[in-house]
């Protein structure tokens, strides 16, 4: 049985990338695409962005499967609110 083939593809404002891959399954195909995003935006984070998000798409063959968006924001508490998390 042969494993599926999937597209995933990252897009905001400041880059676009595009990965073929195969994957056991769908659910599969979008935790991968979500880790990468985290780590994308992890690392605007480190440089200083306070709100990023990334766009998912995951296609097999022409056909979008799944569409997505993972967001990282930093709020500032130090103003006062002593909400713990």
């Amino acid at each position: 049985m042969a494993v599926p083939r999937y597209c995933i593809h990252l897009t905001n404002s400041e880059f676009e990338s595009s990965d073929e891959s195969d994957f056991p399954s769908l659910d599969s195909a979008c935790r991968s695409a979500i880790m990468g995003a985290t780590k994308v935006l992890s690392e605007a984070i480190v440089k200083g962005a306070v709100s990023v998000a990334v766009e998912i798409e995951v296609h097999e063959g022409d056909q979008l499967l799944a569409r997505k968006v993972v967001s990282l924001n930093v709020a500032d508490l130090s103003g006062g609110d002593r909400t713990r998390f």
